[in-house]
């Protein structure tokens, strides 16, 4: 087998440095063209095969990544961002990554603290994190600045932070989206109902709060308002849960069109679908196992989708990239396109 050829050999073949090979091979700049051009012969004689993550982890053992998501299964939404992550890190087999999932509930302020506190007690090389809490959010990312842990956010924008980057979805405009299809879809008399996810710790996500405000403007901008009724249904209790969405379109006759501010949609439409109400129209979150199943089956009207998958491939690559050139972003929000599914178009999505 012909010995590897190393970048200090290439920079004795070249009569340069071996840290002007390095710059060429990186795209850094700050090379003279006659180095330049001296270089790109040899790489071009023993026809170099550049490694450029082997090459950037040669001094480093192993890189420590550690991932704060809410606790999930496959097909469902934080499951398929988790998913996501793995593909990414198929791509980085040649470097010794080492990723530690923190897991929370999603709906428990004192969970996702929890979660996250034990997280910076390991001091790891970079995290992402599924951001759900605003306030908790703010003040332990002030932990990871001062300790200089890079971060990534995936699924939410949060202010008063610094994430080197942030994958997501516009929640503002994906609120607005769906009050404006659930307006198209039902009656023009019809009242339309947001329900949000009662959450323990009396705290409501980031995300619901911006999707909110967006569907809210519509109905405001589209003179409607008056036809906006506002609800919370907790989900800890199937019972219970039933019971209270049951007993609100008894007292909201009107009511042709629910909105549900996650990817939990196919609860109101299990309940709907037990109870025999086809009228009333549900919109809701994503492309999970469960929705899917009501889109097809016509109890779901419409999904926005938010590629989650991409998000957490994304998120990792990022991540990494930061590790091993802490290079600096050039965009810091990365907006992924809002997906509208319907049934009709769904099985152009069953494979993502």
């Amino acid at each position: 087998m012909a010995k590897q050829v190393k970048i200090k050999d290439i920079a004795r073949m070249a009569g340069v440095s071996a840290g002007t090979v390095d710059r060429i091979l990186h795209n850094r700049g700050n090379v003279s063209p006659k180095s330049r051009e001296a270089v790109e012969r040899i790489l071009a004689q023993v026809d170099y095969k550049f490694n450029i993550h082997t090459s950037a982890v040669s001094f480093r053992k192993q890189c420590n990544i550690s991932i704060c998501i809410p606790t999930c299964e496959d097909g469902e939404y934080w499951g398929t961002v988790k998913k996501g992550v793995e593909h990414a890190l198929e791509e980085f087999s040649d470097i010794n990554i080492y990723c530690e999932y923190y897991f929370y509930n999603q709906f428990d302020i004192y969970s996702y603290r929890n979660a996250f506190e034990d997280m910076i007690r390991h001091h790891s090389d970079g995290v992402i994190i599924g951001p759900t809490f605003e306030e908790d959010t703010i003040r332990l990312c002030k932990e990871l600045d001062k300790e200089g842990t890079p971060y990534v956010f995936v699924d939410a924008i949060m202010d008063q932070t610094s994430p080197y980057e942030t994958f997501t979805t516009d929640q503002y405009t994906c609120g607005y989206l769906l009050g404006k299809l659930l307006d198209l879809i039902t009656p023009d008399d019809a009242s339309l109902a947001i329900f949000k996810i009662e959450r323990i710790g009396n705290q409501s996500s980031s995300n619901s709060l911006k999707r909110q405000k967006g569907f809210e403007d519509y109905m405001n901008d589209s003179g409607k308002n008056e036809k906006l009724i506002e609800a919370s249904l907790s989900i800890t209790n199937s019972d219970d849960t039933e019971r209270t969405l049951i007993s609100f379109l008894n007292s909201h006759p009107d009511t042709k069109g629910l909105a549900v501010l996650n990817s939990r949609g196919y609860i109101l439409a299990d309940i709907l679908h037990k109870n025999g109400i086809d009228e009333v129209k549900v919109m809701s979150f994503d492309l999970t196992d469960k929705n899917i199943n009501h889109l097809q089956n016509g109890q779901i009207s419409v999904l926005l989708c938010q590629k989650p998958e991409l998000q957490g491939f994304n998120a990792i690559k990022s991540i990494i990239n930061k590790l091993l050139y802490n290079s600096p972003a050039d965009i810091v929000h990365h907006f992924i396109p809002i997906d509208i599914v319907f049934k009709e178009n769904l099985p152009y999505y069953k494979e993502i």
